[in-house]
């Protein structure tokens, strides 16, 4: 009875083929016992310590009297058959294709530390070719990788099993894992490192379990008589807006949404990133007008490591970059400087983008929204916008129009912001009918934001109940209700209604900040400080003087 194995098949073979047996094998380790009862066995050599079961002699088929014998495979086997020769592997046609469909990332280094194989997505997780890896040691490949290897020093020095998180510099995790391949020696002739990337692991599990699959950027419009908590849809108009940009979302055309400062853009925006079907999907809002001049590239684009001084060793991905498989919310896009406006009309026409410093492009897959509260055609003119980015930017343009327009929101946005005051209020506030009127009437220059701001004044100088006289009224003096509306716009100035005047009352202070405000509220009605002075009647110097 033969056991499976090089010399028990060897051995099998000679006696098939009616050969002598052959004489004695040399061996270290001679276990004789009997196969049963199991508690009279003693403890059998490890295959690990270099032994291996050859032949068994005597008794029947029962197995019980038999004696087994183990040899020193490193006595009896020839030097080339101890290791498994794996420079045949590395070139293999057949393995390198395989190795490229893992979709983790799977990196080799032989015993002298030097890279011998890397797969397709080892290159995309480190952002490191592979040409430049390959044949040069450990510690090169980790210098050049993107995330943070240093882990897998030690763990090479010790041929040690590792599996440790790490984060590349966007902050996205990683596993890393390490098994080294250990021949009949005991020596390892391979070190092997396996790294997934637990983000796209993590939004396939939540996709397993509970996301229904929906095709890329499909719309949920709300069923009929359907409702949403949030006011900004309130209002036929209003509501035929979202539907639109909804619509646009769904065959991915590009918005431009525009509107004065503080009329919710921004929460628009959210609003058809929530409602497209696309909440899982990233919202990156970029403010262009914040990011400064000399740093909006990087910021935008990203850069490769050493890419500038004071560069980041690792690189690091830009907001464009980001935003890829989602929304990229580009705010105050009039601000975007000149320079840079080329290589955003790239994406938008390529859908393509290249790091500062990168000899090479990568192509991405997003949904563009942009808005201003600058009229970007009178840019255009003055030759501050490129006008082939404006059109294309511009496909779709959403209008929203001032809360002073839309006094039917008013009421509803004042219960929104109330109940965001009283949650951190340990005694709650109402509002009465005075104030309440008073709100209704006042024409909100800076639209939703003044009011939420004036609500949350009211927050912090209220008891209980707030009433009139509790408004920051030589604020809501400033600007009367109605709309500022070519030369005629003078003419609607009305005496503030409250006649009373607190005990520090200043009236050079209070007609400057008057002053300021009707100049704020012609800049945001015309778009330019240039044709907010000619409506005005005043010189440019005048509302560039008194408007900082």
């Amino acid at each position: 009875m033969l056991l499976p194995g090089f010399m028990g098949q060897r051995i099998s073979a000679q006696r098939q083929e009616g050969l002598p047996l052959p004489s004695p094998i040399p061996y270290n380790v001679l276990w004789q016992g009997f196969l049963s009862p199991p508690e009279t066995v003693a403890e059998t050599p490890s295959i690990d310590q270099g032994f291996a079961p050859a032949f068994l002699t005597g008794g029947g088929s029962t197995g019980v009297g038999f004696t087994m014998k183990f040899v020193n495979i490193n006595e009896v086997l020839p030097a080339n058959t101890r290791m498994f020769n794996l420079d045949e592997l590395y070139t293999d046609e057949r393995w390198l294709v395989l190795g490229d469909l893992l979709p983790d990332g799977l990196v080799i280094v032989d015993p002298s530390g030097q890279v011998r194989y890397m797969n397709s997505a080892a290159e995309s997780i480190n952002e490191v070719y592979r040409v430049m890896v390959i044949g040069h040691f450990l510690e090169d490949f980790i210098q050049q990788s993107r995330i943070d290897c240093s882990v897998l020093l030690d763990a090479f020095a010790e041929s040690s099993r590792i599996n440790k998180v790490v984060q590349d510099a966007d902050g996205h995790a990683y596993l890393i894992s390490t098994r080294g391949y250990r021949c009949w020696s005991g020596e390892t002739s391979a070190f092997m490192i396996v790294q997934r990337n637990l983000d796209a692991l993590s939004k396939i599990t939540r996709r397993s379990y509970g996301e229904p699959a929906t095709p890329a950027f499909a719309p949920q419009l709300p069923e009929a008589g359907a409702t949403d908590t949030d006011p900004i849809i309130s209002g036929e108009a209003t509501a035929a807006v979202v539907n639109r940009g909804l619509r646009a979302i769904a065959m991915n055309i590009r918005l431009l949404i525009l509107g004065e400062s503080g009329v919710g853009k921004t929460e628009l925006a959210r609003l058809l990133h929530r409602r497209s079907g696309s909440i899982s999907r990233p919202f990156v809002h970029v403010n262009c007008g914040s990011i400064p001049d000399t740093l909006f590239e990087s910021e935008m684009f990203g850069y490769e490591r050493g890419a500038f001084t004071g560069a980041s060793s690792r690189g690091k991905k830009g907001l464009i970059e980001a935003a890829d498989g989602g929304i990229l919310f580009l705010d105050e896009v009039g601000e975007i400087p000149l320079h840079c406006q080329a290589k955003i009309l790239q994406i938008l026409e390529e859908g393509i983008i290249q790091r500062v410093g990168a000899t090479v492009s990568r192509r991405l897959r997003l949904q563009i929204i942009a808005a201003t509260n600058r009229d970007l055609r009178a840019l255009v003119e003055e030759g501050r916008f490129r006008r082939d980015l404006y059109y294309r930017l511009s496909v779709v343009t959403l209008v929203l129009p001032p809360l002073r327009v839309r006094r039917e929101l008013i009421p509803l946005l004042v219960d929104r912001f109330l109940t965001g005051v009283n949650q951190r209020r340990k005694t709650p506030l109402t509002i009465d009918a005075g104030c309440r009127r008073r709100l209704q009437e006042y024409a909100y220059p800076g639209n939703v934001r003044e009011l939420q701001n004036i609500i949350e004044y009211l927050g912090v100088v209220g008891n209980r109940v707030v009433t009139e006289s509790d408004l920051p009224l030589e604020q809501m003096t400033m600007m009367p209700s109605g709309e500022i509306s070519g030369s005629d716009s003078m003419h609607a100035l009305t005496a503030p209604k409250d006649t009373s005047f607190p005990v520090d009352f200043n009236l050079r202070e209070a007609v400057k900040r008057y002053e300021s405000s009707l100049i704020d509220a012609a800049i945001q009605k015309t778009g330019s400080k240039r044709k907010a002075a000619d409506l005005l009647g005043v010189d440019i110097a005048t509302v560039v003087r008194k408007s900082k």
